[in-house]
C-alpha cells in the first residue's frame, strides 16, 4: 500500500526572490553574489506597480475635485447623474476624447490617467450589466 505522510498541499513552491551573479576570482574560484530582489512582483519590468499606485492616487484625487457635487453634503460624481443607459457611451466617449488629445494639449500624463479612469468606470458599468 502506497501511503504518503504529507499531501501535496503541505508543500508550497516559493520562488527564490534573489538575484545571483557569478564570477571567477583571481584564484580561479567562483564567487557568488546574492542580492535580494526588492520588486516582489518581479515579473513586472515596466514599473507597472508604481504606475498603478499613481493611478490609484489620481482616482482618489478625483473625489476631492470639481467632479464631485457636494451640495447638501453629497458625494455624487458626474457619472452618477447620467442615466444608466447612457453611461457606456459617456465613458467610451471620454476614453476616446482623452486618448486623442493626450499628446497635444500639454497634459499627457493627466490625460492618460483619465483614459484609464474612464476605462475602469466603463468596465464597472459592464460588470453591473452582466451581473443583473
Amino acid at each position: 500500500m502506497d501511503e504518503h505522510l504529507y499531501s501535496d498541499n503541505d508543500f508550497k513552491f516559493m520562488p527564490d526572490l534573489n538575484k545571483y551573479e557569478f564570477s571567477i576570482n583571481s584564484t580561479d574560484m567562483i564567487d557568488i553574489k546574492k542580492t535580494a530582489v526588492t520588486n516582489t512582483n518581479h515579473f513586472w519590468k515596466y514599473n507597472e506597480d508604481k504606475i498603478l499606485k499613481q493611478l490609484e492616487e489620481y482616482i482618489a484625487g478625483t473625489y476631492r475635485q470639481h467632479y464631485v457635487d457636494r451640495t447638501g453634503g453629497g458625494t455624487e460624481q458626474t457619472i452618477d447623474k447620467i442615466k444608466h443607459n447612457r453611461r457606456e457611451g459617456f465613458c467610451a466617449g471620454n476614453v476616446t476624447k482623452y486618448i486623442d488629445r493626450y499628446d497635444t494639449k500639454g497634459t499627457p500624463r493627466a490625460d492618460l490617467f483619465k483614459v484609464l479612469h474612464y476605462t475602469i468606470l466603463l468596465i464597472n458599468h459592464l460588470n453591473l450589466i452582466e451581473n443583473k
